[in-house]
């Protein structure tokens, strides 16, 4: 039987162990809440903190940190799209998860690049609503290329309508440009010598008439020609050789052209000849040449028949003698009257011979004729002429 002081001695002991469990047990509470605190920064904050000696020196709470950390570390990772750089955390189910993660997003990462690449026939059937948008997405990008397709083959087909199209006009146009070119040298030429006709003529030297006012110094030459006798030759020889012949003087003085002269038929088997830059003297040798070369042409009935000869006015126009006033019908009207009379003359004296008109008509030498009195009676180039 224990006495009265071994009974208060284990009384002391007992209460001593209580206090001491109680302490130990609130020391442990503390560093649970320590280090649950800690673990909690340290997920939640982006700069890490050394754990307390205490927290380390529990049994696997550094093992439990470097898992937290490789987590933590593989998800700032993959949320910034190193998903195939990021560090895996090693070993455990949670790397599992992770690796299947990576994995997946690694075959959406390739099935992306085939749909960029242009394979439109690929469809994502394990990341849940991903895969939904990813199909949709396919989906409306394969029928976008059907419908860009169609429209392409319908725009290739308009095109090939247009270049048709365009082709046809083309030829059209080229066909009306041939007309327009065809019935514009019908309108300016002479049918059956394929010089110009006479209102080409008149349209033409009316202009030159007025530039010869403005060049001072500068003259030009007007020249008729007629084929000598053409009635008897007709009469003789039929209208089919008779055109021949026209045609035949109309070729030889076409020869003889410099650039800026112009010839045209003015009637029947009369021509007129334009003689540009030319004074009387010079004018008068080109139309003896144009003379000699038509008598030794041989005639188109026959070699044994004698040549055809022509008969030829001129008349020199020389623009210090033109009337100010006058306009470019007037002396071309004037200057054909003067021509005229001198192959009226060439006629009279024998014909196939060459004469020239050797004075002006009063009209240009006339300086006080008014301009509102020329203006007011305009002489008529073409009056007696027949087209």
């Amino acid at each position: 039987m224990k006495g009265p002081d071994e009974g208060r001695k284990a009384e002391v002991v007992s209460r001593l162990d209580s206090d001491a469990q109680l302490q130990s047990a609130e020391r442990g509470d503390e560093l649970a809440r320590q280090a649950v605190e800690f673990l909690e920064n340290f997920l939640l904050v982006h700069r890490h903190q050394l754990p307390m000696p205490e927290l380390s020196a529990i049994e696997g709470f550094d093992r439990l940190l470097d898992l937290i950390r490789s987590v933590k570390n593989f998800l700032f990772q993959f949320s910034n799209g190193q998903f195939l750089e990021c560090e895996m955390p090693k070993g455990g189910i949670l790397a599992s998860y992770i690796k299947a993660l990576r994995s997946n997003i690694r075959h959406l990462v390739w099935q992306c690049n085939q749909v960029a690449s242009g394979d439109l026939n690929q469809q994502l059937d394990f990341m849940g609503e991903l895969s939904q948008a990813f199909n949709c997405m396919v989906e409306k990008l394969a029928e976008n290329r059907r419908i860009i397709e169609n429209k392409q083959a319908e725009l290739f087909a308009l095109n090939q309508e247009l270049c048709k199209e365009i082709k046809r006009k083309e030829e059209l146009e080229a066909t009306l440009r041939a007309s327009e070119d065809a019935y514009r040298q019908k309108a300016l030429h002479d049918s059956l010598t394929g010089i110009y006709n006479r209102g080409y003529f008149f349209e033409t030297i009316t202009r030159e008439m007025e530039n010869l006012k403005r060049r001072p110094g500068k003259s030009a030459c007007l020249v008729m020609v007629d084929i000598d006798h053409f009635k008897m030759y007709n009469d003789t020889y039929g209208h089919l050789l008779g055109d021949q012949a026209i045609k035949s003087v109309a070729d030889t003085i076409s020869k003889t052209l410099r650039k800026g002269d112009i010839l045209a038929r003015y009637g029947g088997e009369e021509f007129v000849l334009f003689l540009d830059g030319v004074d009387l003297e010079s004018g008068m040798v080109i139309a003896e040449r144009i003379r000699e070369l038509v008598e030794n042409q041989p005639n188109p009935a026959g070699p044994e028949y004698p040549p055809i000869t022509i008969s030829l006015g001129l008349y020199c126009l020389e623009s210090r003698l033109i009337f100010p006033y006058s306009n470019g019908s007037h002396i071309l009207y004037e200057a054909l009257n003067q021509a005229d009379a001198a192959l009226y003359e060439a006629k009279e004296k024998g014909r196939n011979q060459v004469r020239h008109a050797a004075s002006l008509p009063q009209t240009y030498l006339d300086s006080s004729e008014s301009e509102a009195d020329f203006h007011a009676n305009p002489p008529n180039p073409y009056a007696g002429t027949d087209f």
